[in-house]
């Protein structure tokens, strides 16, 4: 981190989608009520690869409320182009500006349900070329684009990466990108994310990442989780490693021809997370035991269950969901289920504690894996447990 104390206002995702989310909710009341809202146009400032895109796609549960534009793959003018109109009869001309599709879509959408708030996420924000810049800034400042302005309820989001590398001591390619002057600084809400192991292990147990993976990184103390969650390449053209890749990574070992040919395994995890991960890794699953989910199913063991680490322990109680509803619902039920609940009775608290945070008061287990669900609550020993989880978000 650099040393000269200039930007110190770190914050999780998680706090950052938070605050977006309460200050669109209270000035969408301002908008009903008939007031002027005094809109704040946030900017997500991270490393690459730390989840701000998906963050935002979980946070606008419908896709019409949001369009996500990534000004990178833009060229200049395309969000709302110049096109030049004569009107032969009245000899008069005129230049009109045709609004980008997906913009035009997120309008029409917005302008149709007034009372509810819609988002623009320009991803990438400061990369777009010099023809995009004053497009890109009118869009933020005006929440207008050329010949187009946007309704009372579209929300403009920004995202992108620092002019200068103020989250990492680390050696990094140089960022390419728009710097912007004092009086747009000045303009805009500029939140710096910083990258928070426990935030994104919560999100991996919710979102089924490989149990090979969370377990990895779940195993290891918090300095290890950051240095091996975000480790950047070494050269312009190398491979490094990063939440988003980590989780990707999750395909390649879902694939039996890939996993179990040590060949085509070593090449896959190289090429999404660097070759310094990638060793760490492929030793975790050659030469370590590797978490066995089906084996503890299949053959329950409660003390070799006991004996696994906390990091292990959610591992297996996120990883399982899946085979347990499976198992409900087929006709020759193995009682994976009961399995599964017993296995909760661990005297681990925290493990228990981050399971039903993550998958149960979230309304995870409801909405993913409603068999399990309406299973575990005819239990007693379940309902003990969410008796005891209400008592302690007291």
């Amino acid at each position: 981190m650099p040393e000269n104390g200039e930007q110190q206002n770190f914050i999780s995702l998680k706090t950052a989608l938070r605050l977006i989310k309460a200050d669109t909710s209270f000035q969408m009341q301002l908008i009903k009520n008939g007031q002027l809202p005094d809109k704040h146009t946030f900017v997500l400032y991270s490393l690459p690869g730390m989840g701000k895109t998906q963050g935002i796609r979980e946070m606008v549960t419908d896709p019409q409320q949001l369009c996500v534009i990534d000004i990178n793959a833009e060229f200049g003018g395309s969000l709302s182009m110049p096109i030049s109109h004569v009107n032969e009869k009245e000899q008069t001309a005129q230049v009109l500006h045709a609004l980008n599709a997906s913009i035009s879509r997120l309008k029409a959408h917005a302008l149709e349900y007034s009372s509810i708030p819609h988002f623009l996420f320009l991803d990438e924000f400061n990369r777009g070329d010099e023809f995009m810049k004053q497009t890109i800034m009118q869009l933020l400042l005006e929440n207008r684009l050329p010949g187009n302005s946007l309704p009372e309820n579209v929300f403009v989001v920004g995202a992108g990466n620092t002019a200068e590398n103020i989250f990492s001591d680390e050696a990094m390619i140089e960022n390419d990108v728009n710097e912007l002057d004092t009086a747009t600084r000045d303009r805009i809400n500029p939140l710096f994310i910083q990258l928070e192991p426990k935030e994104w292990l919560d999100w991996a147990y919710v979102n089924e990442v490989a149990p090979e993976v969370v377990d990895f990184i779940g195993s290891k103390s918090y300095h290890e989780q950051q240095e091996l969650l975000y480790q950047p390449s070494k050269s312009a053209d190398g491979t490094g490693a990063t939440p988003r890749s980590w989780a990707r990574l999750s395909s390649f070992l879902a694939d039996p021809t890939i996993k179990n040919d040590p060949v085509l395994l070593r090449a896959a995890v190289f090429s999404m997370i660097g070759n310094d991960c990638g060793n760490q890794f492929l030793t975790y699953l050659t030469t370590g035991d590797p978490l066995d989910i089906f084996a503890l199913l299949q053959k329950p063991d409660q003390e070799k269950f006991m004996q696994l680490s906390t990091g292990r322990k959610m591992a297996f109680f996120s990883s399982a969901l899946r085979l347990v509803e499976q198992d409900l619902e087929s006709e020759n039920s193995r009682g994976y289920a009961q399995i599964f609940l017993n296995y909760l009775q661990t005297n681990d608290q925290t493990a228990v504690a981050r399971f039903m945070h993550t998958q149960v008061e979230t309304g995870v287990l409801e909405q993913k894996y409603p068999k399990t669900n309406v299973y575990l609550r005819k239990e007693p020993r379940f309902m003990q447990l969410v008796m005891e989880m209400s008592v302690n978000n007291i």
